[in-house]
């Protein structure tokens, strides 16, 4: 828990600098994980408050805030947990392919982050990164629809995805449209907590982890993104 803490902090910081709100989903894909840790994990946050979380072993979506509880109908919960299950399959088949292209064995980590963000002045971005074990992969441009790759592997990774345009133009539709939909509307349904100070904001997250190894585990992964990624 005390590791957790610096990550806490960047994760805080680095959230609310010189931007209004954000909405951010992090998903994590553990190889070969081992104590009881989930071999996939994912955790939604709206500015630095986690708000749902999913993982292998319970394999439902979950709220994490009690105003998420409070206003989308289970039907909300039960068909994104069937997405979930979906990229859970899709990130254990791509992790395993990564670790064969880099000559790969053990415990490793393929991370994603996908979001968007509302800033001071009204106007709007959004991004979709990609990580293996902690470093910056392939990243998304959702304005020319295309992947920038970070080294020869990751090259041949891109050109397979380029590949599939169906999946680069639902990306782009949900990073221009939906993301700052439900960004939106999720700030309604949270503002009385949304408007707490910074001080407040990481004893919250705190009280999230405290007794939650999922939401640990994802913090962490959360944290290298969120450190590695400029704005």
């Amino acid at each position: 828990m005390v590791l957790l803490v610096p990550l806490i902090i960047v994760l805080t910081g680095k959230l609310s600098d010189a931007r209004s709100h954000s909405l951010r989903y992090f998903r994590l894909g553990v190889s070969d994980p081992g104590h009881g840790i989930p071999e996939f994990i994912s955790v939604g946050y709206v500015d630095s408050h986690p708000i749902t979380t999913y993982d292998s072993v319970s394999r439902r979506k979950e709220p994490r805030a009690p105003w998420m509880a409070e206003n989308l109908a289970p039907d909300h919960w039960e068909r994104y947990t069937q997405l979930l299950r979906g990229w859970q399959q899709t990130f254990k088949k791509e992790l395993q392919h990564l670790e064969s292209l880099y000559n790969h064995s053990g415990f490793h980590t393929y991370q994603r982050m996908i979001g968007c963000e509302l800033l001071e002045d009204g106007s709007t971005t959004g991004f979709l990164q990609y990580a293996y074990d902690g470093q910056d992969f392939i990243i998304f441009d959702k304005d020319t629809l295309s992947w920038t790759a970070l080294d020869n592997i990751a090259y041949i990774t891109k050109k397979a995805w380029e590949a599939n345009r169906h999946k680069l133009q639902y990306e782009k539709n949900w990073l221009e449209e939906e993301c700052i939909a439900w960004l939106k509307r999720f700030l309604e349904y949270g503002k009385d907590t949304l408007q707490r100070t910074e001080s407040e904001t990481i004893p919250l997250v705190m009280k999230a982890v405290a007794g939650s190894i999922v939401l640990a585990i994802a913090l962490t992964g959360v944290g290298i993104l969120v450190w590695r990624r400029r704005p």
